[in-house]
């Protein structure tokens, strides 16, 4: 039996009943959260899709190409990253030929592959290596579930239902739904509320998320707006812990604790927020996880390509990791603009730390030179050379915040302070290229300008890697102190630090300065977690003890002001986005949807409706409700988020969502056949091949003389629909 052990190998272990418990206890969370707002049957298609068609396949390759079995956290996140990028290029693929509704079957393919051959049902069905403590394992699943809840408020529970309140919406939604809608029918996508123009723009999600649509038959308003942020934003915050654990393994330094408090301070830390009606820019994953869905597909995608950039710069094997660096860096290409940058800037840094230390830098030189190359080839095909609105604009950033680089940069530079401790780890490669990863993501947002300050998405996409590195350091620190206990020094240091940031918030005010009251608390806090850690005759020296506790303190109290937001609309405002107004009434909706059953795809509609805002001859152009809710291209609708609009704004320096329609006469004759119908005019739409009209009485007066030149085919409450026959 002994000699039958040897040629097995070692034998690994498996998780304990006391850590699953814990992911059980995420998934039914996470179900529960599904179900507010979904039918029981949505949900049952959906979770049965994304496990067996996305997350399963590939957490098959994961294991097969990556040999990974580290523990399930990260192979199911890392599978669930490289099974979305896998359903994205099947349905490229597939689609550029017109069959989009199968590219599905690519699933169960890998899975059964995975189950007939032995060799590779060995290697992707074993147990894993290193599974969680169930200490470990309930703190990650705390500090997922805190984060996902505060997402969650501020975002599903606090917009929808979609579509049923105009006061009550955000745009940036239904723009996202439009891109979706082209997604299940173009090729390539296109501008559907602008007659179908071409589109250069990051729209892998949309194609993930169409072919989500085609496979369970779930309408596109409850996959955007209810569904598919949940697993994308859990699999982030999962990668996120595997990241950390490979720069603070448990077994070195009993820090159990440093992967949970990554995933906390990467979902809602980033800035501390001393003043009561001002913030410094929303850094966190939680900000974006559901109101930006590209953003936290890239977040996700972002972590997966950190984890396995590292294993491959320490010469971990095996070398066909390096297929699963050229999927994800492909599909990161079109799943966010900022990542590329963020990864060739990592290698770079991992090149020039090689050199330093006369080691091979041979991986850091292909990393990047791939990282190039793909970079440069999506500018050419996937954005065709636009920067979308993306100017060199150094240090507008403070100005768009409205505060002076000095508070800005000391209330995110506090709230990731760690990172100054990271000691000896300062010599491995991998620490290396999660600096260059930081540093990228801040200088992009320092050094360019974009309308409404979304180059805060360059420090966005970096900040999950920056938490890292920061809880990694106080791992580090707090592990100078000799003691195996020192979770309780951080968890002490964080709940007094709350606290204390909670009342010196309350009373900065007036002549008070609330950076003084804020760094007080820090040191006070700082001060007597470290006495009280000699008073209990805690191993260790105390300086060092009071440095802990303090940036402990630091890095916790920043979670402060978007924790608050769980249960204070004016603390949320300081960080989280506001609902506004330009939605659909039900009769709006009812209507567009009416069309969507009722037309083929591609037939153009007309409408009048096209600001969701008018003031004194000033539209806000953001409306895409009805190419999103009909899934069919607009003559004109709004004319925002467009690469024409980005360009026009660009060269005359303003806000594309304020500025004019350029095309004045096709616009004029668009409107005349609702205001002043004639003959000619509803010729002139029909040669430009429009066949319905939308007239929205909410939009405007529509003459009734319309249906003498055109037939009646729906009416509700808010809206008539034509045919020109």
């Amino acid at each position: 039996m002994r000699a039958r052990a040897r040629r097995r190998g070692p034998r690994t272990a498996g998780p304990s009943l006391t850590g699953l418990l814990a992911g059980v206890a995420v998934g039914i969370l996470g179900i529960g959260l599904l179900l507010q707002h979904s039918t029981f049957f949505e949900v049952v298609r959906f979770v049965l899709f994304i496990a067996l068609g996305v997350a399963l396949p590939g957490f098959a390759l994961w294991r097969l190409i990556g040999n990974y079995s580290r523990n399930l956290v990260e192979d199911l996140a890392g599978g669930f990253a490289v099974g979305t990028a896998g359903q994205i290029v099947v349905y490229l693929a597939a689609a550029s030929i017109g069959l989009q509704a199968w590219s599905w079957v690519w699933g169960p393919v890998v899975l059964v592959l995975s189950f007939i051959d032995s060799d590779i049902r060995a290697r992707v069905w074993r147990r894993v290596a290193q599974p969680l403590r169930p200490l470990q394992a309930w703190l990650f699943a705390l500090s997922t579930t805190v984060v996902v809840l505060i997402v969650y408020r501020r975002g599903p529970g606090q917009f929808l239902p979609a579509y049923t309140d105009p006061l009550r919406s955000y745009p940036d939604l239904a723009f996202q739904q439009a891109v979706a809608a082209s997604a299940k029918y173009d090729v390539p996508v296109s501008t559907l509320w602008l007659g179908g123009e071409p589109m250069k723009y990051h729209t892998f999600y949309h194609q993930s998320t169409a072919a989500t649509a085609w496979a369970t038959r779930i309408d596109l308003t409850d996959l955007i707006h209810s569904l598919t942020w949940l697993p994308l934003f859990l699999a982030g915050c999962g990668l996120v812990f595997a990241l950390a654990s490979r720069f603070a393994p448990t077994a070195e330094t009993g820090a159990t604790w440093a992967g949970p408090l990554a995933v906390l301070i990467a979902g809602l830390g980033g800035a501390m927020q001393p003043l009561p009606d001002a913030g410094f820019g929303g850094l966190s994953t939680a900000v974006a996880a559901y109101l930006s869905p590209t953003q936290n597909l890239g977040v996700m995608i972002a972590m997966a390509l950190c984890v396995v950039a590292v294993d491959l710069l320490r010469a971990e094997p095996p070398r066909s990791r390096w297929v699963l660096l050229v999927l994800l860096a492909l599909v990161a290409a079109g799943a966010k603009s900022t990542i590329l940058p963020l990864l060739g800037f990592g290698f770079a840094f991992a090149f020039v730390h090689a050199g330093m230390a006369r080691k091979s830098n041979r991986t850091a030189l292909l990393g990047g030179l791939l990282a190039f190359v793909v970079f440069v080839a999506a500018m050419l095909t996937i954005f065709g050379g636009s920067t979308w609105g993306t100017e060199i604009k150094p240090f507008k950033t403070f100005s768009q915040l409205s505060s002076s680089p000095l508070a800005t940069l000391l209330s995110w530079g506090l709230a990731v302070c760690g990172m100054w401790f990271l000691g000896r780890k300062w010599r491995d490669v991998g620490t290396a290229f999660l600096m260059g990863f930081a540093v990228a993501g801040l200088i992009g947002t320092l050094m360019t300008a974009q309308s409404g300050i979304s180059q805060l998405y360059f420090l966005r996409t970096a900040f999950p890697a920056i938490a890292v590195l920061a809880c990694v350091g106080l791992a580090n620190l707090v592990g100078r102190l000799g003691d195996r206990r020192g979770v309780a020094l951080v968890g002490i240091a964080g709940a007094l630090s709350l606290a204390g940031l909670a009342v010196a918030r309350s009373k900065a005010a007036g002549d008070r300065d609330p950076w003084l009251w804020m760094l007080a608390v820090l040191l006070i806090v700082g001060v007597v977690v470290g006495l009280g850690w000699k008073v209990f005759r805690r191993p260790g020296n105390l300086g060092i003890a009071i440095v802990a506790a303090a940036v402990a303190a630091c890095m916790i109290g920043s979670v402060l002001v978007p924790l608050q937001a769980f249960v204070s609309d004016s603390a949320s405002k300081l960080v989280y986005a506001k609902v506004s107004r330009g939605g659909a009434t039900a009769a709006e909706a009812g209507a567009a949807r009416w069309l969507r059953r009722n037309t083929q795809p591609g037939e153009l509609i007309a409408t009048n409706a096209h600001c969701i805002i008018q003031r004194d001859n000033v539209c806000d152009s953001r409306h895409f409700w009805l190419a999103a809710l009909s899934e069919r291209p607009v003559l004109v609708e709004g004319w925002s988020y467009s690469n024409q609009a980005n360009r026009i704004a660009l060269e005359t320096n303003s806000n594309p969502s304020l500025i004019p329609y350029w095309d004045s006469s096709k616009l004029a004759t668009n409107d005349t056949a609702f205001k002043s119908p004639s003959a000619d005019v509803i010729q002139r739409l029909r040669n430009a091949g429009v066949r319905y009209l939308f007239a929205d009485r909410r939009a405007g007066a529509v003459s009734p003389k319309l249906g003498e030149f055109v037939s009646i085919r729906h009416a509700t409450l808010d809206v008539t629909i034509y045919e020109i026959k």
